[in-house]
């Protein structure tokens, strides 16, 4: 099937995969990284890069390094039987960058990378830091005692060596023997830059000339003795070297296959983390996986058609639904998109298969064992093979293979032959293909092939929209209507002479399908007046939801500010009994039989009829706060008031509607609150400044806004935080985390503040 995924520019997409990876052995193996064509696999990747995509989304940051792979290294380690030490520095990187990455994927889809990772852990302290400075990238001085002791002597020597060298130099630079006032090394050996004219008043080794000829290199010969003892050191220094090289070389090819089995999955976790990032390109979302069934993409579009759009600023793409029950048949104009929402649905179900997010806002597709594509020319001139032949031979080996878990794609098949027998052939491999359940999608300008799919049980038919008034393609797929080719249109605009094109419309008016294509007209402006009619309709719908709004709000308003008076009214009769009671200095008893008295009038005037039952919203009296009835007991009502459950006698419920709007309550010292109207739709968000606070202080001031805002029915909390050292980032959402009030959280919008913003969304408070 490789073919068919060159057809759908799976490569390319391939290349864009590879440019969102870093370590070079990961972009090797994207550009070999196949479809895969199994449910359970699909659904783990999927689950995979989701794990990925949500990290990041809550802020979490993924920042890769780029690694050697293993398996190279290993080998060439082999060759030679040792690591060298910029290889075992690179195996560090490894465990520096997994160190990192195994808190957060702890019970994870990767949770076996971390496995293996803590089986080759102990390498690390135990061989690697032990034996290697990383700074200056070569073993330590005391890697062993032997070592250290070559080392040190060698230091030494260089101190005597250098000392004699600077006598030397200062000597026979005084007398003018030398060209300048320094020392060199030729073949590892230290020398003076003597003129050649005196070359024989340095008594010493002669190790050749310069390029000019002008200066002799000469190695005096009083330090010919302590050059060989430091040449021994040097010898003896590597043997050590090399025999502490040979012993942690041994150890980490002891676990050779755990390192190996590390780079598999680091590579899944890495290519996982690119899909990531190229979705994040187009803003991708996660599609519904099953493993049969119907295909369902709401809004797709093509993901090249995105990130060019990114790059080169394009005009905006269009976005279309692809329905896919059993076979769609797709009609239009030239140049109006056919194949590109062919491709379009042949590539974003390889994509949602293989674990990467597809451009779409929703989507449920199944996921197929085969995906076949006839897409272009594959005609071979080498064979001697004509365009409808090589067709064929694609035909055949579809027929031969696909089955009901199979996807064929066919771009205007039956093309190069004679096009009534081409379109009869066509027409009958559709409908074998149907009648075994394969998912079929087809594109074609046959009138022949459009008439013949009326008669196909399970084919519809789309078509790509044509602006007859612009006479430019819309690139929207409409359903349910043929479409035409338009031909001529495309011609005229093209610039074909207009008598050329009169003649061919002479021809054409005797051809029997001219019918066909008239009544198509008449079709279409049959539909296109209903469109206009529901549009119509939407508009009015539209201002009648408006008025009722307007209405509900008077109403709400008039409710609010009726209960108002209706509460200053018994406060006044309250403060009346107050004073009753004082006045003619009734006892305690009496007092309780006139506080019942009133206690009644106001339940009496508060009364709703409605029975209160298991389920039903209420009000709670007083605090005017929305609920929801769990249980009744006795004459007590457990209620559900957002994330707390309260305990409130019937008397104090009155039972409301789901959609009544809440009423807010501003709290004040006297006995009543005093009402007032809920929140408008801009008061569903609030935004807190918490830049220049203390950690402290911003904590205090967003539980307090958070309280606020869940009894005022507020949804959306905006915390403005900035993004500074990231310590009051952190602490704000260690607080959010578990809060009980908080539905979820995560980072603003962009163009809203990015990551120095977190929005808060509230459990609803009903």
């Amino acid at each position: 099937m490789l073919k068919f995924f060159v057809k759908l520019e799976w490569s390319k997409l391939l290349d864009y995969l590879s440019e969102n990876v870093v370590s070079d052995f990961v972009k090797q193996e994207v550009k070999q990284l196949l479809p895969n064509f199994d449910f359970e696999k699909a659904c783990i990747l999927q689950a995979q890069t989701s794990y990925l995509w949500n990290l990041i989304e809550k802020g979490e940051r993924l920042d890769l390094v780029p690694l050697k792979s293993l398996k190279f290294l290993f080998l060439k380690a082999q060759k030679r039987s040792v690591f060298l030490p910029l290889e075992l520095i690179q195996i560090k990187q490894w465990f520096t960058v997994l160190k990192r990455l195994s808190s957060i994927l702890n019970n994870s889809p990767f949770s076996r990378l971390v496995e293996v990772y803590q089986g080759v852990m102990e390498l690390e302290q135990q061989v690697l830091d032990r034996v290697l400075d990383y700074e200056r990238k070569e073993i330590k001085d005391k890697a062993s005692y032997q070592l250290y002791v070559i080392r040190k002597k060698i230091r030494e020597a260089l101190d005597l060596l250098y000392g004699k060298l600077d006598k030397l130099r200062e000597h026979f630079f005084k007398k003018g023997y030398l060209q300048e006032n320094l020392y060199t090394q030729k073949e590892g050996r230290y020398v003076l830059p003597v003129k050649v004219e005196f070359k024989n008043k340095v008594k010493g080794i002669f190790h050749g000339l310069s390029s000019s000829g002008a200066t002799a290199f000469i190695e005096p010969v009083s330090i010919i003795g302590l050059s060989n003892e430091l040449e021994t050191l040097r010898h003896q220094e590597q043997r050590e070297e090399l025999k502490i090289l040979k012993e942690v070389s041994q150890e980490l090819f002891l676990k050779k296959d755990l390192f190996f089995e590390l780079e598999n999955l680091y590579l899944e976790f890495e290519v996982a983390w690119g899909k990531v990032n190229l979705g994040r390109a187009y803003r991708g979302i996660f599609p519904d996986l099953k493993p049969q069934g119907s295909l369902k993409v709401w809004q797709g579009i093509h993901p090249f058609l995105l990130l060019n759009q990114a790059k080169e600023k394009q005009v905006k793409a269009i976005r279309n639904d692809f329905f896919l029950e059993k076979g769609l048949l797709i009609t239009g104009p030239n140049l109006g998109g056919k194949t590109v929402s062919l491709k379009t649905i042949g590539l974003i179900c390889l994509m949602a298969q293989t674990g990467f997010l597809i451009p779409a806002e929703r989507a449920e597709i199944p996921v197929f064992d085969k995906v076949f594509a006839d897409i272009g020319d594959d005609q071979d001139i080498f064979q001697g093979e004509s365009s409808f032949s090589s067709h064929l031979r694609g035909l055949k080996e579809i027929l031969d293979q696909a089955d009901s878990q199979t996807l064929v794609l066919l771009d205007e098949p039956g093309r190069g032959t004679d096009p009534e027998k081409g379109m009869a052939l066509i027409a009958a491999v559709l409908e074998e293909l149907l009648n075994r359940g394969v998912k079929v999608v087809v594109t074609t300008h046959s009138q022949f092939l459009k008439t013949l799919g009326l008669k196909i049980e399970g084919l519809k038919v789309a078509t790509m929209e044509y602006n007859l008034q612009t006479k430019e393609p819309t690139y929207r797929l409409v359903y349910d209507v043929y479409g035409d080719s338009l031909a001529f249109e495309l011609a005229k605009k093209i610039g074909i002479p207009e008598r050329i094109l009169d003649r061919a419309f002479e021809y054409l008016q005797n051809k029997e399908y001219w019918e066909w294509y008239k009544l198509w007209e008449k079709e279409f402006d049959r539909v296109k007046k209903l469109r206009e009619s529901l549009e119509y309709k939407e508009k009015e719908l539209e201002q009648r939801e408006l008025q009722l709004n307007h209405k509900k709000e008077e109403l709400e308003k008039h409710y609010a500010k009726q209960l108002e008076l209706k509460f200053k009214e018994w406060e006044r009769d309250f403060k009346k009994l107050i004073g009753k009671l004082s006045e003619k200095g009734i006892g305690k008893k009496g007092g309780a039989k006139e506080f019942e008295k009133f206690v009644a009038k106001v339940l009496k005037e508060s009364h709703q009829e409605e029975t209160i039952q298991e389920g039903d919203y209420v009000l709670i009296k007083g605090f005017n706060q929305k609920g929801k009835v769990i249980k009744i007991r006795d004459n007590l009502a457990e209620v559900l008031c957002g994330a707390l459950r309260l305990e409130i006698p019937l008397e104090r419920l009155s039972k409301v509607s789901l959609e009544t709007h809440k009423l807010k309550s501003d709290y004040s010292q006297g006995f009543l609150s005093r009402p007032s109207t809920s929140p408008t739709s801009k008061e569903n968000r609030r935004s807190v400044n918490l830049l220049g606070l203390t950690v402290d202080e911003a904590l205090e001031a967003v539980e307090k806004e958070l309280n606020r805002s869940f009894l005022e029915g507020v949804v959306e909390v905006y915390l403005v935080h900035g993004h500074g050292s990231g310590r009051l980032r952190e602490a704000i959402q260690k607080h959010l985390k578990d809060h009980p009030l908080v539905k979820e959280f995560r980072f603003a919008e962009q163009s809203k503040g990015g990551t120095g913003v977190t929005v808060v969304f509230l459990e609803k408070n009903y």
